[in-house]
């Protein structure tokens, strides 16, 4: 596994850590998990298209962080390439390429401000920063040719297919930060959920930049 890889991994690991010794000073831990669609914007979105996202992590509420609490993601979000992405990559490998996709794994610690807007309803705005482990990997269908076969009787068969071949691959790991705002409902037994919208960047040269929409579950 890269360096680059390990990273986001490592970043989380110390993170599970950090929360344990929260959790023994008798502080508010909670576990939740995400999922939605993920939308690249500005330049990103010329090269990537719209894609889903998946996520889990904690929030803690400190006593001495009132009335603030941190949170901390993982997540990861895939994209399908764009026609000007699949024809930038034959251009620069000069290799037929017919499909692509782009990924995103992030590890990423924010702090959280609710607001109360009803029973049971609390608006949040959530702001922080993490590491961005993005990978573009591009792709050409090729055939598989099988070999023919022969059975006891009058069996007779000859294998044909179609797979995948990676033409060329490319991951890098930058900071960035995020900012969004969520609406929160409670549920029974102190759980709940929620809807949250996150502009997210990366720091890379071409700052990467996108949006998701998530719903969650919190408990």
């Amino acid at each position: 596994m890269s360096r680059s890889t390990l990273t986001p991994l490592l970043l989380v690991a110390g993170l599970l850590a950090f929360a344990s010794t929260v959790r023994a000073e008798e502080s508010r831990v909670h576990w939740y998990a995400t999922a939605g669609y993920s939308e690249p914007l500005g330049s990103t979105s010329d090269y990537l298209q719209g894609g889903y996202i998946l996520g889990a992590g904690f929030s803690i509420s400190p006593s001495w962080l009132k009335p603030f609490d941190l949170r901390f993601d993982l997540s990861y979000s895939g994209y399908n390439a764009s026609l000007a992405l699949l024809n930038a990559g034959q251009q620069a490998t000069n290799q037929p390429i017919d499909s692509g996709t782009g990924s995103i794994l992030s590890a990423t610690g924010d702090l959280m401000y609710h607001v109360p807007l009803a029973y049971g309803v609390r608006a949040y705005g959530i702001a922080g920063i993490g590491a961005y482990h993005t990978r573009i990997e591009l792709d050409q269908t090729v055939p598989n040719y099988g070999g023919y076969g022969y059975g006891y009787g009058y069996g007779y068969g000859y294998g044909y297919g179609y797979g995948e071949a990676q033409v060329a691959a490319h991951g890098v790991t930058n900071f960035g930060w995020n900012a969004g705002l969520g609406l929160e409902f409670a549920l029974p037994y102190g759980r709940s959920w929620f809807i949250e919208s996150r502009y997210h960047r990366i720091n890379s040269s071409t700052g990467i930049q996108y949006l998701p929409i998530e719903i969650g579950y919190r408990f």
